[in-house]
């Protein structure tokens, strides 16, 4: 990855930089051509600590980046991915979140509801995500968020 979230910013490229394009593709560990997106997001949690009001920054943030969004499968995997990264840096508290804060609680019934149609949208297109059939299908994936904290159905919304 060469740019960070402050660039992101700067430049207006959240949602480049949530879906980790272009300077903002940050590699897996293992390097298989993925895209980290918990690197990404570490990395935004990183910047927004040193804020006034971190946890509305990335409510902010997040509803641009959500708004941003297309139906297609790559937008509906990075959605996945994000909100994942979410609950389980949330899980962990580090950085500025708390066992009380739920992004989900944060959005409108419009918002939930584009998050419902894209979780949707992924099950049903789930072989369209680059690499998906040496993945866990995407339901079994959405189990580990419900361990991690996400307290919704995020397909019923």
């Amino acid at each position: 990855m060469k740019g960070d979230f402050e660039q992101a910013v700067n430049n207006n490229e959240i949602t480049a930089y949530l879906n980790g394009e272009g300077d903002y593709f940050t590699p897996e560990e293992f390097n298989m051509g993925y895209h980290s997106f918990i690197m990404n997001f570490t990395g935004m949690m990183s910047y927004l600590k040193n804020k006034e009001h971190p946890y509305q920054e990335l409510v902010k943030y997040f509803k641009f980046y959500l708004s941003s969004l297309k139906e297609d499968a790559l937008d509906a995997w990075s959605l996945f991915n994000n909100i994942s990264c979410f609950y389980t840096l949330r899980r962990y508290n580090p950085f500025f979140l708390t066992q009380n804060d739920y992004l989900i609680d944060q959005l409108t019934a419009e918002e939930k509801k584009k998050i419902g149609i894209l979780y949707r949208y992924l099950r049903d297109n789930f072989d369209k995500v680059p690499g998906a059939a040496q993945m866990y299908p995407i339901d079994k994936q959405f189990e580990f968020t419900l361990k991690k904290g996400c307290p919704y159905d995020l397909f019923s919304f």
